[in-house]
């Protein structure tokens, strides 16, 4: 379900829902304003408005669940929390840069794991197993570019038909899993590629963000990276990206993201 916001005519904003877990849930993602309508309360007007017409529409659904930032908290009730981290990837030659980083970590006697791909029934498998669920995912929850999913059967049939890129250190007992969105263009023009990690063993956790580093496409300009990952990695995933990959930070709009799930009619926004 999508709500467009018009002013005299012209469309100044865009928000959307989408019914999850099992007819369950009513996901909303993040809204788009004109940067001429920020600050103007057009974000909260149509999630207001949307809100209410999934109630209509949908009175079976029972819950809500959406990204927010923690500062934006208004007594939200919080199943996790992640931490961004905003990357300018250079239009180098990744692969090259990707093994001397890899050399360099292996000459330190850093621990490096090999990242393996996951096929639909390896996804199946792992994202349903219940200690991946209690130990890896926040909350319990899988999120993709700002979206939140219970690891249902229904809900990774949504993902699966996603251009998703999806990584594991190993498939058996793994400690870190990743989601690569297929790079997309921001409202501004910019290449944007969104990986969100799951798992706190850092090297695990490097292992699988080079991976995913190493299955972009050829960069003919520079990529702006969105990486979330547990909170308790930020620091060191920051040093990881800044020093040792010679990344630049880039434009950070949140420090952190929170999980939040609730009825569908508390009224939050």
């Amino acid at each position: 379900m999508v709500f467009l916001a018009k002013l005299h005519g012209q469309v100044i904003g865009v928000c959307s829902s989408h019914i999850v877990d099992d007819g369950q849930t009513a996901l909303l993602e993040c809204a788009k304003v004109a940067a001429s309508e920020r600050g103007k309360g057009a974000a909260r007007l149509m999630y207001k408005n949307l809100i209410e017409l999934v109630r209509a529409r949908y009175p079976e659904v029972k819950k809500q669940s959406f990204i927010s930032d923690p500062k934006l908290d208004r007594g939200f009730c919080v199943l996790g929390k992640q931490s961004l981290i905003s990357l300018r990837v250079p239009s180098i030659n990744v692969p090259t840069l990707i093994s001397e980083v890899i050399s360099n970590m292996k000459k330190r006697g850093d621990e490096y794991y090999e990242p393996i791909p996951l096929q639909p029934d390896d996804v199946q498998s792992i994202f349903l197993n219940r200690t991946v669920i209690d130990t890896l995912l926040p909350g319990g929850r899988i999120i993709q570019r700002g979206s939140v999913f219970k690891p249902l059967e229904s809900n990774l049939d949504i993902l699966l038909k996603r251009d998703i890129v999806w990584r594991a250190n190993r498939k058996g007992n793994p400690r870190a899993l990743s989601l690569g969105t297929a790079p997309y263009r921001d409202p501004m023009g910019n290449r944007v590629f969104v990986i969100n990690m799951f798992g706190e063993d850092l090297s695990a956790v490097k292992s699988v963000f080079l991976s995913q580093l190493q299955s972009l496409p050829p960069l003919q300009e520079n990529v702006i990276c969105l990486l979330s990952v547990n909170s308790s990695l930020s620091p060191q995933m920051w040093e990881f990206c800044i020093n040792e990959m010679g990344h630049e930070k880039g434009k950070q709009y949140w420090n952190d993201e929170i999980i939040v799930e609730d009825d569908i009619s508390q009224n939050y926004i």
